[in-house]
């Protein structure tokens, strides 16, 4: 735990003591703790900094130079335009011209890393930070040096299952365990939370004192409301997505149940992560203490294969951070044969601009079967999907001819190299998608080289669908907009059976039969194909999901048939996969509530439980990084 006495007594009136605040990690509280211990706590005035705070902040700064108060100036970075008031404020400490200082004075500063605090106060103050520790283990330990008192319960008081003192005690172990867990599950990116998270100290806190009223004030253990409040309120309100949030009241479930207040009940499949006997406190620290120092994927709930996530996530920030500093080439040294950075980006210019797709022309690549109406008379949806895919492709690929040409230019010595061209050529150098192109483009994680081929597939489906007509099967995976592609979808079979189309939803088929050998479209609905699975893959003689082979994270689905359906409830036996545009699953959070990653939830067989595969990260995605 935080030393305070020690960096108080190393303090003096004259040196300002600054808390440097990291995500996740408030010490706030643990110093309102500490002036209570030390006698001060209604000797301590809190300014929170802010427009139009700086002179209230000064004049509590005077009164407690006078008085020997403490004084607290939280988040410093919030205010600017006071920072440099402030940094004369103390460069006056201990002169002549501020006068005498009472010796019990402490100013006490708050913020996050900024560029404008100033810094003579921070090379004239103590400096701490309270960074969140790295690992299940560690983080168990600091949640119970944060608790002074665990035996806050009469021992005779009982629930009918156990004592209220036992249960209160096996429920604070799961509910430290339950934070420890959602804090650690963010290393695993995408896997873990769609949005990184920084559950903090203050949701332990409150989590804890409403485990304490819920038990001191019911007669039995109130489970849904223990995981309504803790779940969806203290932790939930934190958590943006709502996938995030159907995993964390998933990860809370196996904490929260009758079977915790059992002696030893066993938290994961190894056994490994028990529920200890009843004892003090530190009887729990002893305990934690014999935990693995490395979690092993299983007490998230997650397969082995999480941890090669891990590190390959590890590896590309190390790889981007190596690739941003890589200084240019300045040119050709004697002796070296081979191509320098300027010849090397112009080759890449002239193999696209020799083999970039052409124009998408409606009118002279349209065949007579593409644009039809339905025996009703109205348009037929999916002829309008086509028609705004093709509107995107070809936005795209203008871009690209414009840029390549500018590029050529520039090279050549024609024109100026602009700061858009110039960080196009660094693009090409480090095979990465330029900007340019970025912002005219469907989501995507690949590299420059596997990108463009993707792209050159994507044309050439919407081509073929363009000259043929509708495919018998869809490449949902190739296109622009998958969301535009599945409401075409609904509102082609309401304006085909005269339904309301927001009655409507996806009843969900696996095919036997491959994308290749489907030569007639479907009565109703649309077959697609080309999704993958993440963190699962489909078993064809159980017919159901499975867990990963060891060390192959992504697996291709079968062809889907995706059959509207007026009503449609999940069946038990499905797992609802969402499925997302690119691996990363992070998106801009939509006015509807959903990420712009998300595309639709679909339903897969499963002979486990909903909750196994929601620990476990199981997606579905369109397109993967290479």
């Amino acid at each position: 735990p935080f030393d305070l006495e020690g960096f108080t007594a190393d303090a003096s009136a004259q040196t300002p003591i600054i808390f440097i605040l990291s995500p996740g990690a408030d010490p706030f509280a643990l110093l309102l703790n500490f002036a209570s211990e030390k006698g001060m706590g209604e000797r301590l005035h809190i300014v929170s900094l802010g427009q139009g705070q700086g002179d209230n902040a000064k004049r509590l700064i005077d009164h407690g130079k006078k008085t020997g108060d403490w004084v607290i100036l939280q988040n410093c970075h919030l205010s600017k335009s006071f920072m440099p008031e402030l940094e004369k404020i103390i460069a006056n400490f201990g002169s002549h011209t501020a006068g005498p200082m009472n010796p019990t004075f402490r100013l006490w500063l708050t913020s996050m890393p900024s560029s404008f605090f100033p810094i003579p106060i921070l090379q004239n103050s103590i400096k701490l930070t309270n960074e969140n520790p790295t690992g299940i283990r560690a983080n168990m330990l600091r949640c119970y040096n944060d608790i002074k008192d665990i035996d806050l319960f009469d021992k005779e008081v009982s629930f009918p299952e156990c004592t209220k003192e036992n249960a209160y005690h096996k429920l604070l172990f799961g509910l430290c365990l339950f934070h420890s867990i959602i804090s650690e599950r963010k290393k695993f990116g995408p896997l873990g939370w769609n949005i990184k998270y920084e559950f903090g100290d203050i949701d332990l806190s409150f989590g804890s004192q409403w485990l304490f009223m819920f038990l001191d004030e019911q007669n039995t253990v109130p489970w849904d409301a223990l995981i309504y409040v803790i779940g969806q309120i203290v932790y939930g309100g934190r958590v943006t997505d709502p996938w995030d949030r159907r995993t964390l009241l998933s990860i809370l479930s196996n904490f929260f149940r009758p079977e915790m207040l059992q002696d030893e009940y066993k938290m994961s499949a190894s056994g490994i992560y028990t529920v200890p006997l009843l004892g003090d406190l530190e009887h729990y620290k002893d305990f934690i203490r014999t935990l693995p120092i490395h979690d092993h994927p299983e007490i998230f709930g997650m397969h082995e294969n999480a941890n090669i996530a891990f590190q390959l996530q590890e590896c590309e920030i190390l790889l981007n951070t190596v690739l941003s500093v890589q200084p240019r080439a300045a040119g050709k040294s004697s002796g070296d044969s081979g191509p320098t950075p300027e010849e090397m980006v112009q080759q890449k210019v002239i193999e696209f601009e020799s083999t970039i797709p052409a124009i998408l022309d409606i009118e002279e690549e349209s065949g007579p079967n593409t644009w039809r109406t339905m025996p009703n008379g109205l348009p037929y949806s999916l002829c309008t999907v086509l028609n705004h895919e093709i509107e995107k492709f070809n936005k795209l690929l203008k871009a690209m001819y414009q840029t390549l040409a500018e590029l050529q230019k520039a090279l050549k010595g024609l024109t100026v190299l602009s700061e858009d061209l110039d960080a196009m050529f660094n693009s090409f150098l480090n095979n990465q998608v330029p900007m340019l192109w970025e912002k005219k483009a469907y989501p995507s994680l690949k590299p420059l080289g596997s990108w463009y081929k993707d792209l050159l597939e994507r044309v050439a489906f919407t081509r073929k669908w363009l000259r043929k007509g509708e495919p018998p099967a869809f490449w949902m995976s190739g296109m622009f907009y998958p969301h535009g592609f599945m409401t075409g979808t609904l509102q082609a079979y309401a304006r085909q059976t005269g339904t309301s189309v927001d009655v409507l939803g996806f009843k969900f088929t696996i095919m036997e039969m491959p994308a290749e050998e489907i030569d007639k479209s479907p009565e109703a609905g649309v077959y697609v194909y080309g999704l993958f699975m993440d963190s699962c893959l489909w078993n064809k003689e159980k017919w159901v999901i499975e867990d990963s082979l060891p060390g192959v994270p992504y697996a291709q689905l079968p062809v889907v048939h995706f059959l509207p359906e007026k009503h449609h409830k999940k069946p038990d036996t499905y797992y609802a996969a969402p499925l997302y545009k690119t691996t990363v699953r992070k998106g801009n959070l939509s006015s509807l509530g959903q990420s712009t990653n998300f595309v639709l939830a679909v339903e897969v067989p499963s002979d486990m439980s909903e909750d196994y595969w929601v620990q476990k990260g199981a997606a579905l995605v369109c397109a993967l990084n290479d």
